[in-house]
């Protein structure tokens, strides 16, 4: 267990690893730092289209490089504080 402050004070803060899927531009031969970390790969294809639209000015990604982003996600493990029940 982790001890932090937060500003609703001091306490224990549990710790539970998740899988995540992860993307990066560097990954599908951008030279871009962009990273994005989600639950799903339809969230990580959601982002990412949004990213290459607007950093990019791909309007449209085609099936091949949709097929190659896909390839690209990765699965990272990732500590987030525990949901209380």
């Amino acid at each position: 267990m982790e001890h932090a402050k937060s500003k609703y004070g001091e306490g224990v803060i549990s710790m539970v690893t998740e899988e995540y899927k992860q993307l990066s531009c560097s990954d599908v031969g951008m030279a871009c730092g962009f990273q994005v970390r989600a639950k799903t790969e339809a969230e990580i294809m959601k982002l990412a289209k949004t990213h290459a639209a607007e950093a990019h000015g791909l309007k449209e990604i085609s099936a091949d490089t949709e097929k190659k982003i896909k390839a690209a996600i990765k699965k990272v493990s990732v500590d987030v504080p525990e949901k209380k029940k």
